[in-house]
């Protein structure tokens, strides 16, 4: 099986981050007994949300967390098609890690109760610098299975499993429940891991989730082609560089070539503040790369200015990529 640019398909990615309650180890953990005595009743990070709270009140959260979390893992059982996933991981000889926000004990209590043998690497709050959804823990996470961020896969059972993707420029999977607007976040959904494990045979191909809007309005003639296509990054582009980029970027241009002398100016960033604080002074290709890579990591970024010389305004973009694709004038 072998799905192209620009589509997806999970069996393609390099490396596998998978959360563990939910997901591997089914543990009931509820929540709201805690939420209602420290915050109010209020749907509050927990972890994050802890810095309001009172050095008294913020040991006894940990201290109820971890009762919580170590109770659940004692009654744990494995979810239905977890073994069999990680069987082919082992197969097709795929780098795969835990991430999780649970404690390290009550992991390793939950792996022994369900005879799951854990993976070299394993994250969680215990032994982590930053906890998902920070993207930091994810790429973390990426380079320790030695898999590139743009080529991992997050699998998840809850919410903040794909914010954390999606910051971090990863796919993002979600299994075994979905809450109202959560399949706004991920690339693919499946109603249980049984599920997805079954897919990974098939030969499914998945529009990634940057692209959904286009292919809805436009098809797949629109995405395959406009993805076939080099844009020529212009000297002077309207209303702003980062904009121009988002456009090209979300119409599905596959690559955007840039001149390798440009260097991104002070006026530039100021201009555009969404790029990043360091792209000052660096050249546009690099600064352009950075920009792009989390939300459109199928966007390339080529020095030299052998691209079609598109239009200043990025407003027009949209027209101008019609006309190639229809041979329209």
């Amino acid at each position: 099986m072998e799905i192209k640019s620009p589509f997806w398909h999970p069996s393609e990615m390099s490396g596998f981050l998978l959360d563990w309650d939910g997901v591997i180890a089914e543990t009931k953990l509820y929540f709201n007994d805690i939420r209602n005595r420290y915050y109010g009743g209020r749907e509050a990070m927990l972890l994050e949300d802890s810095c309001t709270l009172t050095n008294k009140d913020r040991k006894s959260l940990m201290k109820d967390l971890r009762d919580l979390e170590v109770a659940g893992a004692k009654k744990a059982t494995p979810v239905d098609g977890a073994l069999e996933l990680l069987e082919w991981l082992k197969k097709n000889k795929l780098p795969y890690c835990i991430i999780s926000r649970n404690c390290a004990e009550s992991i390793d209590i939950a792996a022994k109760t369900i005879g799951f043998k854990l993976p070299e690497y394993e994250f969680n709050r215990d032994n982590s610098e930053y906890i998902k959804p920070d993207p930091r823990a994810l790429t973390a996470a990426a380079r320790a299975i030695g898999a590139e961020p743009s080529r991992c896969v997050l699998v998840g059972d809850y919410i903040y499993d794909l914010q954390g993707a999606r910051r971090a420029g990863m796919r993002a999977v979600l299994v075994q429940r979905n809450e109202a607007g959560w399949d706004e976040w991920a690339d693919a959904v499946y109603p249980t891991m049984k599920d997805f494990v079954g897919a990974l045979n098939d030969s499914t191909q998945f529009v990634p989730w940057e692209y959904r809007e286009i292919f809805s309005k436009r098809g797949e003639k629109w995405l395959n082609a406009a993805h076939e296509l080099v844009l020529q990054l212009p000297e002077t582009t309207s209303p702003t560089i980062d904009c121009w980029l988002g456009r090209a970027a979300l119409l599905a241009v596959g690559a955007i070539s840039i001149s390798d002398n440009a260097v991104f100016t002070p006026n530039d960033w100021k201009s555009s503040p969404s790029m990043q604080l360091d792209s000052m002074g660096r050249s546009v290709i690099n600064a352009a790369r950075d920009f792009l890579s989390l939300r459109f990591p199928m966007t390339e970024v080529i020095a030299g200015n052998d691209g079609l010389k598109a239009p200043k305004n990025s407003l027009d973009l949209m027209r101008f990529i019609e006309r190639r694709i229809y041979k329209q004038g």
